[in-house]
């Protein structure tokens, strides 16, 4: 079998738990070229390392996985396009800044590369995009953690987040969302775009003390349907702001693309 390369970008938790997927359910189909990261890991753990993203791009993978955060993602997003690669981008947040969405989607038209937007820890892309052809009418994003998966984000300007009591920390726009909470909402501004744009989604932001899982809720309504999607899922324990199945999700993206069958 001729199995695809694959290259990611980032060296973190996600990326780790991305790599035992792959290979407990990938490696028959990809083959994984190498990872970029910065700064360079003293140790490769084994892994294949790149000491640039030039060097990387000079390995030709087809599909490259971006794990290394929103400023990562505007940094090489555009020069992965260009280069012809597909790019499969978890840090959606960074898709809320409207020139830079069309720069990337415009650089993958003319170059011939995929920008593709995995599930993450929210899950229903299918449904929201279906609807979005008939005019998403209304869209609203729920996000329920734990005060640590939102403590130090810029909108808490320093606040700790209360531990006896539950607390609606924010109510906004999905753009508004993604730029005081930039490592905790990339789940809502993927449902926005999914659905309909940043600046319709309404997102609200909740601290719920004890929680053990991440809990989204997106409610969305038109004429074609009403729809409410639930996921709860275990934050990632090195990382409480993300969620572990957001690596699973790429896995699954890349086994859906090499599969005969596809679900949509």
């Amino acid at each position: 079998m001729n199995r695809r390369s694959i290259a990611l970008i980032g060296f973190g938790a996600l990326s780790h738990i991305f790599l035992e997927v792959f290979e407990a359910h990938l490696a028959d189909h990809y083959r994984l070229a190498g990872i970029y990261s910065v700064p360079t890991p003293a140790d490769g753990e084994g892994y294949p390392l790149f000491d640039s993203l030039e060097q990387l791009l000079a390995a030709r993978p087809d599909y490259v996985l971006e794990f290394a955060g929103v400023e990562a993602l505007r940094s090489h997003g555009e020069a992965v396009l260009a280069a012809g690669c597909d790019l499969i981008a978890v840090s959606i947040g960074a898709l809320a800044d409207d020139a830079f969405f069309a720069r990337l989607r415009d650089t993958a038209a003319a170059h011939g590369s995929r920008l593709h937007l995995p599930n993450g820890a929210i899950g229903g892309f299918d449904v929201l995009r279906t609807m979005s052809l008939a005019g998403t009418e209304q869209v609203v994003i729920e996000n329920y953690k734990a005060p640590a998966g939102l403590n130090g984000a810029p909108y808490l300007k320093g606040r700790a987040l209360a531990e006896d009591r539950e607390e609606l920390v924010f109510r906004g726009t999905a753009r508004e969302a993604i730029a005081s909470f930039p490592k905790n909402v990339n789940v809502a501004v993927a449902a926005a775009l999914a659905a309909a744009d940043v600046d319709r989604a309404q997102v609200e932001i909740t601290s719920v003390p004890g929680l053990r899982q991440n809990t989204h809720i997106v409610r969305a309504k038109n004429a074609l349907a009403e729809v409410r999607l639930e996921i709860s899922s275990l934050p990632d324990p090195k990382n409480p702001k993300s969620s572990t199945i957001t690596a699973w999700s790429v896995a699954a993206l890349l086994k859906e693309l090499a599969a005969p069958v596809r679900f949509f």
